[in-house]
């Protein structure tokens, strides 16, 4: 289990890395939403989403990661992701350069190297947009915005992968594939023996 101060620290580092990714989002979507467009359901998406982290700062620390506060945070985190760039009117291959960094975040074990790799990203992203507006582009805000999403995705997978944190609060059903073998003939013990 973890100390106290290491799960307030890692809880406050979720949060930033959640802020962050907040104010990528919001910033990205500010910047690319069509001129004749409202920006006002993109504010209220941004107001939601700083309530929510606000609500979560007030969880336990020890709860905070297990698997049933975490898995409708990300699923939310998706969503809310998704709703920004549907209402910037993002193309086809934007969605696919996100989830992609989502793939990546799933699957890299190196925050590094995700960070490397989401920037890289990000920059293929704007490189592939309009450049007729060049470097002062709308579209350059598509960088920070992939970094802060491979980081807050990774931050929060990469510990179920290399096994620092137990989900469900350690809770494991009965199983027959952890006794040890029975002997020819012999009649195996309950589970709740071992």
């Amino acid at each position: 289990m973890l100390r106290e101060s290491e799960a307030i620290q890692r809880k406050q580092t979720f949060l930033l890395c959640r802020y962050v990714l907040i104010l990528a989002t919001g910033a990205m979507a500010f910047i690319e939403i069509a001129a004749l467009a409202s920006p006002f359901p993109v504010a209220i998406v941004m107001a939601v989403a700083i309530a929510s982290n606000l609500v979560l700062g007030q969880a336990s620390p020890f709860s905070f990661f297990d698997a049933w506060m975490q898995a409708p945070v990300l699923v939310a985190d998706t969503a809310l992701i998704s709703t920004c760039l549907l209402l910037s009117r993002a193309g086809a291959e934007f969605f696919m350069f996100f989830f992609f960094v989502l793939i990546m975040a799933a699957k890299l074990e190196n925050l590094i190297a995700l960070a490397i790799g989401a920037t890289a990203i990000g920059f293929a992203s704007f490189l592939l947009a309009d450049w007729d507006a060049g470097w002062a582009s709308p579209t350059m805000m598509r960088i920070p915005f992939m970094f802060a999403t491979g980081l807050f995705f990774g931050y929060v997978v990469l510990p179920e992968k290399t096994g620092t944190m137990v989900g469900f609060n350690g809770v494991r059903p009965l199983s027959y594939v952890n006794r040890p073998p029975s002997k020819p003939g012999h009649k195996p013990a309950p589970a709740w023996q071992y």
